[in-house]
């Protein structure tokens, strides 16, 4: 008997799991729906790499392991670190600053400038990976060609500016949405 009612539980248990994955796949899609309605920003209005608005928020935002994955990221104030994120990416100051389109010397004299925490934040959202990486395995999958990425490391993509996709593939990874 004590099997049977084990066996209820489970499957009352499965059931819920599976009305809550249609709630989120209803609520995604509401939150594609909104997006692909938004007023679109003209190309000669966009400006520079200094006025990208942050990447799309996803459900891992809310997922606190996620979140202290890239604790370290951060700064007293909890603004991202351009130090701290060119220290873990393996890249240069001087390197990360022309991704970012700025100057060395401005990098270093504010790296954690308001103004730098929406391109930074593309790059917590990849650091995110370590949640199943550890950090030395992290550094060998960012220089590492993936197949899926159109056989380009995932540091290439960031490098080129493909910011967006390296974020939006890790979210991916980690929730195992197809990609």
């Amino acid at each position: 008997m004590k099997n049977a009612t084990g066996e209820a539980g489970l499957a009352s248990l499965l059931v819920q799991l599976v009305e809550e994955k249609r709630r989120i796949q209803r609520l995604m899609q509401q939150v594609e729906e909104a997006l692909r309605n938004a007023p679109a920003i003209p190309s000669a209005a966009k400006g520079s790499a200094r006025d990208v608005a942050p990447p799309r928020p996803g459900p891992l935002d809310q997922v606190k392991a996620v979140m202290a994955a890239t604790a370290d990221l951060r700064v007293a104030n909890g603004n991202l670190s351009a130090e701290r994120v060119a220290k873990l990416f393996g890249v240069s100051l001087s390197r990360l600053a022309s991704w970012l389109g700025r100057s060395r010397q401005a990098l270093s004299k504010t790296p954690d400038a308001d103004s730098l925490q929406n391109e930074l934040a593309f790059f917590e959202h990849v650091a995110r990976m370590r949640v199943v990486v550890p950090d030395p395995e992290f550094r060998k999958w960012l220089r590492t060609p993936n197949e899926l990425l159109g056989n380009k490391s995932p540091l290439d993509l960031m490098a080129k500016g493909e910011r967006q996709i390296m974020a939006d593939y890790v979210d991916d990874a980690l929730t195992g949405a197809p990609t």
